[in-house]
């Protein structure tokens, strides 16, 4: 949309329960402020800016807070090396009536994000199934962890392990499945968007994956 000196693209916000503002230019604070009223959805809004974007400034004085900040990554599919599999845990296609357990082990695996946070619980993800690469990861009957991919683009949305199973492989096995339906589906490369902390940036790199930027995220409530 576009107002006078100022315009945006409006959609869902994929790291927050917002209306996410993408491609936002405008001339000054005023203009911003205009766009943003004429927006036909109700806040909160949010937007990502890469770091350095003069939007950034403007977004700041229109009352948008800073919520967290995204590092993404990619590589081909193409030599991705095999991880051995986690003694004891099997891949499931999520089902929706899987959505008591799922709500559960995503608690605990990405309470303590920001972007967590911001989706609010549930996420929607609960009612998923269906829509993309849904993978989970269960030992016995206890889900421990999941993978969201979106095919065959090999955008992977959304991963998390439970804490107590993490340094199992048990990650490396959804990221092996989240591969194998991308390129089955035709696609040739993986790419996250994922929160920046140490633990997510090393976790990447030890599997090829390189840095393409990092965004800042910021919200109007």
């Amino acid at each position: 949309m576009t107002t006078d000196g100022a315009a945006c693209q409006i959609g869902p916000s994929p790291t927050a329960r917002a209306v996410r503002l993408d491609n936002v230019t405008a001339r000054d604070a005023a203009a911003l402020e205009a766009l943003i009223q004429a927006v036909p959805a109700v806040p909160p809004y949010d937007m990502a800016l890469a770091p350095g974007d003069p939007m950034g400034a403007l977004a700041r004085e229109a009352g948008f807070e800073p919520y967290a900040t995204t590092v993404t990554v990619a590589r081909a599919i193409e030599g991705l090396p095999a991880g051995e599999p986690a003694d004891g845990v099997r891949l499931l296609t999520y089902s929706n009536d899987m959505a008591e357990r799922y709500d559960d082990a995503e608690f605990d695996a990405l309470d303590g994000l920001a972007i967590y946070k911001a989706m609010g619980r549930p996420t929607g993800y609960n009612q998923g199934a269906g829509y993309g690469d849904f993978t989970v990861a269960l030992r016995g009957d206890h889900l421990i962890g999941f993978c969201f991919t979106q095919v065959p683009e090999g955008i992977i949305w959304w991963l998390g392990v439970v804490p107590e199973e993490r340094r199992k492989g048990v990650a490396r096995m959804l990221i092996d499945s989240a591969a194998r339906a991308t390129r089955t589906s035709g696609g040739t490369h993986l790419l996250a968007e994922v929160e920046d902390t140490p633990e997510a940036r090393a976790f990447f790199s030890a599997l090829g994956f390189r840095e393409r930027g990092t965004r800042e995220l910021l919200i109007r409530r």
